[in-house]
């Protein structure tokens, strides 16, 4: 194959398109209309593989077939056909998130007994730090934290303005506990999460010197730091570790001091 079949064939992979599919695909599109032995001699496929492959680009809506005088012959549709599949990945897209809570729920039965469990996760690394910070998008209603820097500091921008409208998408509340003193606008794209779903405290070093991120929610009790260069991140799951770090926590919120929000990207000063 030339490198150009190989590039073609590389990016009609990611649309449902296997090599040998989308070796007949192009066969077609290349050289016009030909019968299954013609495309199965030319491209040495097993001409009952030939047949099982053109039904299926039929289904696609990328061959057509023509009745002949001699048999069955097939012809590669327009290529702005191809934009039918994008549709449709995205119809199934869509339905698998609005099936997933019903899925989460039933496996969340059979597994019950395992649920009440503790268990204790390890992660390092940024990659460690994204299951993390993903986990917590699961928070049921809200997600307590202890922040020491923002997650600007350890994502790329856009990552992070991902995670974020993944919080409201969701629709999760989110309680911040800082030793900061004011606050810089920390999104562009979340301003949704800034005016609905956010709010921030601050507690003086004195009080509280926070030294580690931390995450409440649900049954989790979470703790990340990054230190000489790396990121070292525990999940805790216990129920009642988590309804304990819940109540400290709500303790604290009730001395801590208000911050203003002046902006819907975040930026906040101290209520004096």
């Amino acid at each position: 194959m030339s490198e150009q079949t190989d590039s073609l064939l590389s990016l009609l992979k990611p649309y449902g398109l296997e090599t040998d599919e989308g070796r007949v695909y192009l066969e077609l599109l290349e050289n016009g209309v030909a019968s299954a032995l013609v495309l199965s001699r030319n491209l040495k496929i097993a001409r009952t593989r030939v047949y099982r492959i053109l039904d299926k680009l039929e289904r696609l809506g990328l061959v057509v077939m023509r009745l002949h005088e001699r048999g069955s012959r097939f012809e590669a549709s327009n290529p702005k056909k191809i934009s039918m599949l994008v549709s449709q990945k995205e119809i199934e897209a869509e339905k698998l998130k609005q099936n997933l809570p019903i899925l989460e729920e039933q496996l969340l039965k059979v597994g019950g007994k395992d649920r009440q469990k503790s268990k204790v996760l390890y992660y390092k690394g940024l990659e460690g730090l994204k299951q993390v910070t993903y986990n917590s998008t699961k928070a049921d209603g809200e997600l307590l934290t202890m922040e020491i820097q923002d997650m600007n500091a350890f994502f790329k921008h856009e990552q992070a303005e991902e995670m974020r409208l993944k919080f409201v998408e969701n629709k999760i509340k989110i309680r911040t506990l800082t030793n900061a003193t004011k606050i810089d606008a920390w999104t562009q794209k979340a301003t949704e999460m800034v005016e609905k779903y956010w709010e921030i405290r601050q507690i003086p070093e004195s009080q509280l010197r926070i030294k580690f991120e931390v995450l409440i929610y649900n049954d989790a009790y979470v703790m990340y730091r990054y230190t000489d260069g790396e990121i070292f991140c525990v999940e805790i799951y216990n129920q009642e570790l988590s309804d304990m770090q819940r109540q400290i926590f709500e303790y604290m919120w009730r001395q801590a001091n208000k911050f203003k929000v002046l902006n819907n990207r975040g930026k906040a000063v101290l209520v004096k």
